[in-house]
């Protein structure tokens, strides 16, 4: 067997569909070779029709072999984004790590289960229609299970095995029920679809890395319901439900969202939908790793 490295990394793109239709084409964009290597790419003063700019946007992606162990790393960042002056972001950056493990270091050995952290992700100095806004991320849950294997069993299992694993020895109200009830709030999973573990659709998991937006929390609104969301953008126009939030007038963002399918992940640092009167969608700061044994 030999190994084959995947990594992409994105700083922009995206598309507007009104009031012109337009293809925004990716800015900062990099994918790794299957041998391995590196690749980077900076762009400068990016401005597209002052809907969205930016300073500056550098992506990297590498991957390598050192002994047994195959790793893989993929990094975008953006500086100085602006979306429509309704959001206004100093620094955001993306770093997704993957680590397989083979049998021995012989290059054509087979690896197990890899292994993915997102430490080094940052939202810096945010600002959401005119307000300054403090975003938390929280990487740990993902480094506590970071194979696909681990965190699908943990959040099977019950909370209060992740309170043993962190030391934390008063049993509380949230050491009672499945992780997935403790952080499924958190992460916009319904109670219905999370009550026995981490929901899946297609083979994909939906997370993300914000612990916690200070902006008014509205968890039962369905944001997709637009009955309820015009009637909720009148009376609070901006608010959230987990890490997506909702802006009147300009529309949704979604704030380190985090795609977990065996054996790669996906890390989007900000992905944008937007309503009236401008009608389009995008995705800044993304990066994916993962990686795989091959027959040759």
């Amino acid at each position: 067997m030999s190994f084959v490295y995947h990594a992409n990394a994105l700083a922009f793109g995206g598309v507007n569909n009104k009031p012109c239709c337009d293809v925004i084409p990716s800015q900062a964009s990099v994918v790794l070779a299957p041998s391995g290597g590196e690749g980077s790419q900076t762009v400068r003063n990016f401005n597209y029709k002052g809907i969205i700019s930016f300073d500056e946007a550098s992506v990297y992606v590498g991957g390598s072999q050192k002994g047994c162990f195959r790793n893989t790393v993929s990094t975008a960042m953006i500086r100085n984004l602006n979306l429509m002056n309704v959001v206004h972001i100093e620094l955001l950056c993306v770093r997704v790590t993957s680590e397989h493990v083979a049998v021995d270091d012989k290059p054509q050995s087979e690896c197990g289960d890899p292994a993915f952290t997102f430490e080094g992700s940052i939202i810096d100095n945010v600002r959401i229609a005119g307000r300054r806004v403090n975003v938390t991320l929280d990487t740990g849950i993902f480094s506590r299970y970071p194979t696909h294997t681990e965190f699908v069993n943990a959040f099977s299992g019950d909370a209060v095995e992740e309170d043993k694993l962190l030391g934390i020895q008063t049993q509380s109200v949230a050491s009672q029920g499945r992780l997935s009830t403790r952080y499924g709030k958190r992460f916009c999973w319904s109670s219905d679809r999370s009550r026995d573990g981490a929901p899946s659709k297609n083979g994909v998991i939906r997370a993300s890395l914000v612990a916690d937006i200070d902006i008014p929390e509205n968890a039962d609104e369905d944001f997709d319901n637009e009955d309820t969301r015009r009637k909720n953008d009148r009376t609070q126009p901006v608010r959230r439900n987990g890490y997506v939030v909702r802006i009147a007038d300009f529309g949704t963002l979604a704030l380190g969202e985090v795609i977990l399918k065996e054996n790669q992940r996906t890390v989007n640092m900000l992905r944008y939908t937007l309503g009236s009167p401008n009608d389009g969608s995008g995705t800044v700061c993304s990066g994916t790793t993962n990686g795989t044994d091959m027959y040759p």
